[in-house]
């Protein structure tokens, strides 16, 4: 695509050149890369089309150094994926900063542009998108290719989707997170012609676009009616890729180190190939063919659950009245639960569920497995769940009291296990600090404390206070000493929910150090170690939103 150029301001340009200044001072000292970069929104969106230009120059002048910066992508899959290095995340922060504004230039320039205007504006956008996307690829950088995908999709016109699509199909992105990442925007719209997208996205051997690709036309299918499934007319190709991949799992389930030593890799070729069959058996179900039938038997022989449910459901579809019972036993599998009640009641079998597997317990310890077991948390669902207590409680955004459940989770890894406690009731999540030995009450603050959203928290240094500020705190410190604690170090002044108070360490004798936190009326303490602060904060936080939300 050629476009003439934009005659852009002065004021555009130098806005630029500020930017590209502060990532060159955020590479030459990476490690302080959060002072360093700190790039000023535009007041428009349109001088982000001159960033995009010159970011690509920048990578041209500056190929070696960067590259020298950056962890390169592993050389093979027996490699395991390298964290990203200072320069990298860098990179990765600017690159999603450029492509949030394009996305944005494109979202708004209807409204910005007459008719005619706009639609430069947005082929302009998508050709430096794309731009972007091909040079930038070759860093490795995850969430910032999808943003210029996005770009590309948004405006539905047919030159650049099918750009976009071409780029997923011959230069995809490393992550998968960038795919669904593009693809989300295909799913919220209807303003794209499905010949621009289909079937040309499925020739793709990717797995990792294949999923989402898949998921896409299905939900064409589901939601919008379409008709015939588009990958309907190379089931046959499709499955016998269903049968190699499953073939493929049943040897991993027996013997992972045949793929690699490194779990990470193991943990990549699970993940692509549960999504591709996930996503693959809900088509088969779609379209209907009964040659389906064989292959998925061989998948319902996988241990993987959430495989096993999907490859039933689609056996049902299909007319195999016998998968339903196995649906039915997966009722018992709290991973599985929800969407076994949900795909028994699609197929009319609600009289096999039994009561226990619709109750809030059930419900709340299914949607914590599930939370669990997305990408960005375990990956697996956990080995055992068990509930510690169950209370309502008000809740931020929710009319009335809700149920809420503490639960102890365990993942077992042969010789070594891990178990924590989790939270499900108005939604499902744990947290990185570890909770087992804290009471009942202590864990529910906790979460809400971590729920609870507050634009004037703040956390200010003791010796960044003035002495009037330091001695209005004496209350504080009397709450201690009335308490006993002995050799009080104040760290800071703390701020939420409209209070105040300080957080110190302190000892209770010569041997026993603690966290505490005193706002002058309550002591809250927390035996020293590395997540003593976060959690006193978070249980202080928590027990001010209930005293505040009750009193509502």
């Amino acid at each position: 695509m050629e476009f003439p150029p934009i005659d852009f301001s002065p004021e555009h340009k130098l806005w630029t050149d500020h930017c590209l200044a502060r990532l060159e001072l955020a590479l030459e000292n990476p490690q302080e890369k959060a002072a360093n970069l700190r790039w000023q929104e535009p007041d428009e969106w349109l001088p982000a089309l001159l960033l995009a230009e010159r970011l690509v120059e920048f990578e041209r002048n500056h190929r070696a150094e960067l590259l020298a910066l950056v962890t390169q992508a592993p050389a093979s899959a027996s490699q395991a994926p390298p964290s990203a290095s200072p320069g990298q995340a860098i990179l990765q922060e600017s690159l999603s900063t450029l492509g949030r504004w394009l996305y944005q230039l494109v979202r708004t320039s209807t409204a910005t542009f007459d008719d005619d205007t706009a639609r430069f504006i947005q082929l302009l956008a998508a050709q430096k998108a794309s731009e972007c996307y091909v040079v930038f690829r070759k860093y490795n950088t995850e969430k910032c290719l999808g943003l210029f995908l996005q770009s590309m999709f948004l405006s539905g016109h047919s030159i650049t989707v099918r750009l976009a699509v071409d780029l997923l199909v011959e230069q995809p992105p490393e992550h998968w997170t960038d795919v669904a990442q593009a693809l989300s925007v295909l799913m919220q719209s209807t303003n794209w012609k499905v010949i621009d997208v289909f079937p040309k996205i499925l020739e793709t051997t990717r797995p990792s676009v294949l999923a989402p690709a898949f998921d896409l036309a299905n939900m064409l299918v589901r939601k919008q009616g379409l008709t015939p499934h588009p990958a309907a007319d190379k089931i046959d190709t499709f499955l016998s890729l269903f049968g190699n991949v499953t073939q493929q799992l049943l040897s991993l389930e027996e013997n992972p180190r045949k793929f690699s030593d490194s779990v990470q890799v193991v943990q990549r070729i699970l993940f692509d190939s549960v999504s591709l069959l996930v996503s693959m058996c809900d088509a088969f179900a779609l379209i209907g063919d009964p040659k389906a039938i064989g292959k998925l038997n061989q998948a319902i022989e996988l241990k993987h659950r959430r495989i096993k449910l999907e490859a039933a459901f689609a056996l049902a579809k299909l007319g195999e009245a016998r998968a339903v019972d196995l649906i039915v036993e997966l009722l018992a599998d709290d991973s599985s639960r929800n969407r076994a009640v949900a795909y028994l009641q699609e197929l009319g079998s609600e009289e096999k569920i039994k009561p226990e597997w619709t109750s809030s317990l059930a419900k709340a310890k299914s949607d914590l497995a599930l939370w669990l077991s997305q990408p960005e948390q375990f990956a697996i669902p956990p080995t055992r769940i068990e509930l510690l207590e169950q209370r309502s409680l008000p809740w931020p955004g929710f009319d009335g009291p809700q149920e809420c459940f503490l639960l102890q989770f365990e993942y077992g890894l042969g010789e070594n296990s891990y178990s924590n406690v989790g939270f499900s009731g108005p939604f499902p999540y744990a947290l990185s600090l570890d909770l087992k030995a804290l009471n009942n009450d202590t864990a529910f603050a906790i979460f809400l404390g971590n729920d609870v959203d507050d634009p004037t928290e703040s956390r200010i240094a003791w010796e960044s206070l003035t002495d009037a500020h330091k001695h209005a705190l004496r209350p504080c410190f009397d709450a201690l000493a009335e308490k006993g604690f002995l050799n009080i170090e104040p760290i800071a002044k703390i701020l939420s929910l409209g209070h105040e108070a300080v957080l110190c360490r302190a000892q209770s004798d010569e041997t026993t150090h603690w966290g505490v936190i005193s706002d002058g009326q309550s002591v809250i303490r927390c035996p020293s170690g590395q997540q003593t602060f976060e959690t006193l904060f978070l249980q202080w936080k928590g027990m001010l939103a209930l005293e505040i939300l009750g009193e509502a």
